[in-house]
């Protein structure tokens, strides 16, 4: 009976994360950096896998992407082909294109779904722990940042692999080799990664420093500082050949984000770590990751240099500098993704801390709040699911009534419209920006072309003292029909440019 549950488990397990990814809608989840990837894939399949950028419909007329929402959001510049510099890794590019290639958009999603799931099974197989399955469902954002960021779920399984066959003391060398892959797949795609592989080789360093002439010791970090150094040399001598850029133009976007610092950076912080600005943030997403701390800072009754605390440690610095050189505070996810791709670490130092060692009040003491704080993130997990269907419910509703009725141009003012287009974006000329602006710069190319207009009803140009939308409003090619949906209705104007 043991046997066949050992086998059932991980099955099960499967198919409750298949499930709850079909609750959250894939098909109508692509918004802002997962939509993005989505173009990058799309250029490179139509540019013949020869160049990178981001698919733009209106590009014919404006060539210079001035009303292209992408480039506003992310700053983006143009290269010298004249295309946008992609903001994200390449190599997730190359990982999804397959799917785009099918036109299976919804594949990246339960693609990510796959490899949550490999990655549990992966820990479940490190800790000997049907609780792990548990834990990583239900008291992590694990599950929503894999299916929300494809270069999340890749980077944290390729890490996982890469750590827990780099750090195991073989004469095989095809571990080392395997390890050696797993590491650089993993830079390639998240670039916080890298502070990771900095503290591994200054650790391995105070190693041998300490060893002295321990032959054997010294021979096994040698090797480590060998594979990690050269994964890091990989990485930035790759990205200065190909974008004159040692760390990418992920981090040259984010530049101005990471060495900001004034007083705001405490807003980001507490955003980071605790909450703000509409979400909440890694211990206040999972605040049993507070409890395990103290801890291990405190209640821990294991010699200082056991691995456990050392795995502690790192994880802290890894917290530390993460937060420190964050761009922002990611408020586009729940429970800050930044710090995802290395969850192994709390997660293994749960299942790994001497629980049996504590006794008397302090040990129901502390299991009540973790039963309190895992409870917390259950009931959090459930209500970010339910927005995530939300929210993909929302922008089906917007698509399906605009394409009940489609135009040829788009042309949005709000951020908020224009991430809630979703995959029109592949599809349709979007343009971004002052109304007034875009018909003055592109009028002659759209005489003749029906354009719509979309606003939040509280949007001033919608105001009937507005020149501009006096001057459509004389126009009798124009119909002003909102577009209703099931809890807002969007300002409209269905315009025949003339």
């Amino acid at each position: 009976m043991n046997r066949i549950f050992r086998i059932a488990l991980p099955f099960v397990f499967l198919a409750i994360t298949l499930t709850i990814t079909s609750f959250t809608r894939p098909s109508h989840s692509f918004v802002s950096d997962s939509l993005t990837k989505v173009l990058q894939s799309i250029f490179w399949i139509d540019n013949g896998f020869e160049e990178q950028g981001i698919h733009y419909p209106g590009k014919s007329i404006d060539p210079d992407y001035k009303f292209f929402y992408f480039k506003e959001s992310y700053q983006l510049q143009v290269n010298k082909n004249g295309s946008l510099i992609a903001p994200f890794p390449f190599l997730n590019t190359v990982l999804i294109t397959p799917l785009v290639k099918l036109h299976w958009l919804d594949g990246i999603v339960y693609l990510g779904a796959i490899l949550f799931w490999l990655y549990s099974c992966f820990i479940y197989r490190i800790t000997k722990s049907y609780w792990s399955f548990v834990v990583v469902l239900f008291f992590t954002p694990l599950l929503q940042h894999f299916l929300s960021f494809s270069d999340i779920a890749f980077a944290s399984f390729f890490l996982s692999c890469f750590l827990v066959t780099s750090f195991k003391k073989s004469n095989f060398h095809l571990i080392t080799a395997v390890s050696f892959v797993f590491g650089l797949l993993a830079l390639f795609l998240r670039t916080e990664i890298l502070l990771l592989y900095l503290l591994l080789i200054s650790i391995h360093l105070l190693s041998l420093y300490k060893n002295g002439r321990a032959l054997k010791e010294n021979h096994w970090h040698l090797e480590r500082i060998f594979v990690i150094s050269t994964i890091v040399v990989l990485f930035v001598v790759s990205n200065y050949l190909v974008y004159q850029s040692i760390l990418g133009p992920r981090f040259d976007n984010n530049r101005v984000g990471i060495f900001r610092l004034e007083m705001d950076v405490f807003l980001k912080w507490k955003s980071l770590l605790l909450g703000g600005n509409g979400r909440l943030g890694f211990f206040g997403y999972s605040p049993w990751l507070f409890i395990l701390s103290v801890l291990y800072i405190f209640l821990s009754l294991e010699r200082k240099k056991s691995i456990g605390r050392n795995l502690f440690y790192l994880w802290v610095l890894l917290i530390i500098l993460i937060t420190f050189f964050s761009p922002n505070d990611s408020n586009i996810d729940w429970g800050t993704r930044y710090y995802s791709s290395f969850s192994i670490f709390p997660i293994l130092l749960l299942f790994h801390f001497k629980w049996r060692r504590l006794v008397g009040l302090k040990k129901y003491f502390l299991l009540v709040l973790l039963f309190v704080s895992f409870s917390y993130s259950v009931y959090i997990n459930f209500k970010v699911w339910k927005e995530m269907k939300k929210i993909s419910v929302q922008i089906e509703d917007l698509v399906n009534k605009l394409m009940e009725d489609p135009s040829e141009y788009y042309i949005v003012e709000d951020p908020t419209i224009a991430n809630a287009l979703g995959i029109m974006h592949v599809r349709s000329p979007i343009f971004y920006g002052n109304p007034s602006e875009i018909l003055n710069g592109f009028g002659s190319a759209m005489k003749g072309k029906r354009v719509r207009f979309l606003l939040l009803p509280s949007a001033k140009l919608a105001s009937q003292e507005d020149p501009f939308w006096k001057k459509i409003s004389e126009n009798s090619g124009c119909q002003f029909s909102p577009v209703y949906l099931k809890k807002i209705s969007l300002f409209s104007a269905l315009c025949s440019i003339k």
